[in-house]
């Protein structure tokens, strides 16, 4: 039945494909489904509802998130997408369809024609047929690390200038980031979804509005930057719309229903920024504001891959209540060359945590601490870094937050404390953790643990962020269709 409700709807004039001339020179409208790997769907679907978006765009991708879809890709090949695109294909794919609304991610991680394969296969048991899922790839460097150095390019690491041959480690995946191209090549072949590779988070953005309005990738720097300025403010979600926000704290609107940031996009590349009334959360000069500077490190100069964006002119302008406008950004010349990141094998990290009890908790966690160290120097085994944190004190910010006077320590009721070693050998950490058990009745009384000490240790994948030509990349976008 839902298979001959989405086929009626296509007959009968939702979008499809190519949008026609006339069409494109409207404004579009483009929602920001999602903020990173594991956020709720449920703002997409509300948005979907509510037919309030042309386009929703799911930024799945960060660094860190590479390194967990490289430890899933290492335990198993067929894997190294978002995984959460499985739960998508049930619920939010299907609805998007029926009413002519595209997806645009970048959840296709590490793997991403596995995982258009994975959604049309979902899609075809629900009988849903005929949707076009395009995989983009060319983003993946690892096998082209040798050429790449043999060329003269040694990989030198942004901040350092170490050259990458000095690394000892086993490079685990390296990944270019790649802009808006492959994102217009695969909605011009009609795709209703996209899952690409580490195309960088607001150019997910701008491939859309380059389709919808059909700005020049090489003249219309000034369009270019304010798609790029859209696209970054969309690809946080909830972040743009009242979330984790200070400036509007206390945040006085409801969390449980954030409802997500819809563009409304002009073709000068001015936008009207708003959310669903039946949903909560605010959007306001004060949100838009915040999400603005949020990892752009330089306003003058934003750097991504299909243009550097200059943000100290723009304008933004609360027009009515949950309605803000954004306009007066400008843009330069590309970059001459695209980062890539580079994950590194590092070896494992054990943990563990526990918590001492009121009376004397700093105190207690202190000599727990310490008993722990004494322990592991006498163990004939390799620890290259231990660390511990008091958590309630300086779990978050270490070093960089003052520690409290020494009245204040003595008044805490308890002290959690996160004990972390990282080594090569796996087996280090278990007979590390396994060792200060006793501990449990050895050492301070009031102790209560997490249960587990060690048994397990995690793959730690490092990062080394570097450049190279734009000139190597060669991306492809392929579709499948369920």
């Amino acid at each position: 039945m839902l298979q001959r409700e989405l086929l009626h709807l296509k007959k009968n004039g939702a979008p499809s494909g190519q949008e026609t001339n006339n069409m494109t020179k409207k404004p579009i409208r483009i929602a920001g489904g999602q903020g990173f790997y594991g956020d709720s769907p449920m703002a997409a679907i509300a948005i979907a509802s509510e037919d309030a978006a042309d386009y929703i765009v799911n930024d799945a991708l960060a660094e860190l998130t590479l390194s967990i879809l490289q430890k899933d890709k290492m335990r198993d090949p067929e894997l190294g997408y978002a995984r959460d695109i499985e739960l998508m294909a049930k619920i939010l794919y299907p609805l998007t369809y029926s009413k002519g609304i595209k997806i645009v991610s970048n959840s296709g991680g590490l793997n991403p024609l596995i995982a258009a394969k994975k959604v049309a296969e979902i899609l075809t048991m629900q009988g849903i047929t005929g949707v076009k899922i395009a995989a983009i790839t060319g983003d993946d460097m690892i096998t082209r690390m040798d050429e790449i150095q043999k060329g003269g390019n040694n990989l030198s690491h942004m901040d350092t200038g170490e050259p990458f041959s000095s690394v000892d480690y086993q490079p685990t995946h390296a990944n270019v980031y790649i802009g808006a191209s492959g994102v217009v090549s695969a909605l011009e072949q009609g795709a209703d979804i996209i899952l690409a590779g580490r195309v960088a988070d607001p150019c997910l953005t701008l491939g859309i509005l380059v389709h919808h309005f059909g700005w020049d990738m090489e003249k219309d720097l000034d369009k270019l930057a304010a798609g790029i300025t859209v696209g970054h403010l969309l690809e946080c979600g909830g972040q743009a719309s009242g979330g984790n926000s200070y400036a509007e704290w206390p945040m006085d609107y409801p969390l449980s229903n954030l409802g997500y940031p819809i563009a409304e996009i002009n073709e000068d590349g001015s936008a009207t920024f708003s959310k669903l009334e039946s949903q909560g959360g605010k959007m306001s000069r004060n949100t838009l504001r915040e999400q603005l500077v949020y990892e752009i490190h330089d306003p003058a100069n934003y750097l991504t891959p299909d243009v550097t964006v200059d943000l100290t002119e723009v304008e933004i302008i609360e027009e009515e209540e949950n309605k803000v406008q954004i306009s007066g950004v400008k843009g330069k010349e590309k970059p001459e060359q695209l980062k890539l990141t580079i994950g590194l094998m590092e070896g494992y990290l054990s943990e563990q945590f526990f918590f001492m009890s009121w009376p004397n908790a700093y105190e207690k966690a202190v000599k727990m601490v310490n008993a722990s160290k004494e322990i592991w120097k006498r163990l004939p085994i390799q620890l290259e870094r231990i660390e511990h944190n008091y958590v309630g004190i300086n779990g978050i910010h270490g070093e960089a937050a003052p520690m409290p006077d020494e009245e204040h320590l003595k008044s805490l009721n308890e002290v959690g404390v996160r004990l972390c070693l990282k080594h090569r050998d796996k087996r280090a950490g278990k007979l590390a953790m396994q060792s200060i058990v006793c501990l449990g009745l050895n050492g301070p009384p009031g102790v209560i643990a997490k249960p587990g000490w060690g048994k397990t240790a995690m793959a730690m994948l490092s990062l080394w962020p570097t450049l190279v030509d734009r000139s190597l990349i060669q991306e492809e976008v392929t579709i499948i269709t369920s």
